[in-house]
């Protein structure tokens, strides 16, 4: 697979798995519809790190990798399109994790409150892209991702 380098004004993404990557399903949990094309969107258009509970305090990737493993296998998905999605390091909320001084989205089903104040504070509350898999306006699609990149890249253009 070919990913696109990456545009000048860089935007990282964090990325939450339970909830945005894996959705519940009928039969039990499941990948996110177009899991493929929404990974490799992220990869090849934002700086990408992992933001879960499956990944923080020196663990590494292979949170994140365990975790998605046996759906990857089950759809046939080569583990491989995760490379490049870098660990973070935080302790009790996820926030400790970003990096306020660049652009970012954060991909996330249920912030914290404490979390969504501290992105109010620092003006970044825009930043957090709901997920909702129940509301069609709240999945996570690689469409509402480009909406989301050109709004972020007119903002930090007219700063």
């Amino acid at each position: 697979m070919t990913v696109r380098s990456r545009p000048a004004a860089q935007i990282n993404a964090y990325i939450d798995i339970d909830g945005v990557l894996i959705k519940k399903g009928k039969s039990g949990p499941r990948l996110i519809p177009r899991f493929p094309q929404v990974i490799l969107y992220l990869r090849s258009h934002f700086d990408c790190y992992w933001l879960t509970t499956h990944v923080r305090r020196e663990s590494g990737s292979a949170g994140a990798v365990a975790k998605l493993a046996p759906h990857l296998k089950k759809s046939r998905i080569d583990p491989a399109i995760l490379d490049g999605i870098k660990p973070t390091e935080w302790e009790t909320l996820k926030t400790e994790a970003i990096d306020f001084n660049r652009p970012f989205i954060w991909l996330d089903d249920d912030p914290l409150p404490t979390e969504r104040r501290i992105l109010q504070e620092e003006g970044r509350a825009e930043s957090l892209l709901d997920i909702n898999w129940g509301n069609r306006a709240g999945r996570l699609t690689v469409g509402r991702l480009k909406q989301i990149r050109r709004a972020i890249l007119r903002r930090h253009q007219s700063l």
